[in-house]
Parts: C-alpha cells; structure tokens; sequence
C-alpha cells in the first residue's frame, strides 16, 4: 500500500458506504425488485471485504479494492445515469406534476454521487501505484 493513512481513510469509507447502501436500499425503498437488490448486495459485498481488508492490511487489499471501486463506479455511474434520464422525462413528459417526480430523483442521483462515482474515482487514482502482493 502506498500509506497506512490513506488505507485506513479507504477503508472506513467502504465500510461507511456499505452501510449507506444497505440502509439506501434495503430499508428506505418500500418494494423489492431483484434487479436492485442483488446489485446493492454485490456492491456492499464488495466494500466491506476491501474495507476489512484496507483496515487489517492483507496482502490481497489492493485487488479487492480495485474490484469493488471498478463495481462501485460501473454501478453508480449505470445509476445516476438512469436517475438522471429518468428524471428529465418525467419533467417533459408530465410537466409541472413530473418536476416533483424529478425533483426526487434528482435528489437521490446526487446523494449517490459522492459514495458511488467520486469514492471509487479517488480510490482507483490512489490504487493505480499500489503494488499487488500475493
């Protein structure tokens, strides 16, 4: 690893964000549909096994976190940019009623934004040096 510092940082904030992600979509959304939820158990998978990895320094960390961050930015990167559609047809096609719905969806594209696009971006930019051992 390149510091101890920056590993620990990394690794609070997966294990911060998989807890945001299981709380996002486990108890906020009020129906279930597959498709979601095994895309949010992956990613929480995924960020707690680099989580604990970065925090104990196992030799495997650097490739588990380079996995998750590649997951956590396809996914997130897929879900803003579904928010973000999504959002601009409800306000076009429903007018004043689908600016609410857009509203909405726009709020949640944002909070996604930081802990699905911007994390996994620093840690990817962090990791690209990192050696793999083992």
């Amino acid at each position: 690893m390149l510091s101890r510092r920056a590993a620990v940082v990394f690794g609070v904030a997966d294990l911060v964000t998989a807890a945001l992600v299981a709380v996002g979509v486990f108890v906020a959304l009020p129906a279930r549909w597959a498709p979601v939820d095994v895309c949010a158990a992956v990613v929480i998978a995924a960020d707690v096994a680099s989580g604990v990895g970065l925090l104990r320094g196992a030799p495997w960390a650097a490739r588990v976190a380079r996995a998750a961050s590649a997951l956590a930015l396809t996914l997130g990167l897929a879900l803003v940019t579904t928010l973000a559609v999504t959002a601009s047809w409800l306000s076009g096609v429903y007018g004043p009623v689908g600016k609410g719905g857009a509203l909405v969806l726009g709020l949640v594209a944002a909070l996604a934004l930081p802990y699905l696009v911007v994390l996994p971006v620093v840690r990817l930019l962090w990791l690209r040096r990192a050696p793999d051992r083992a």
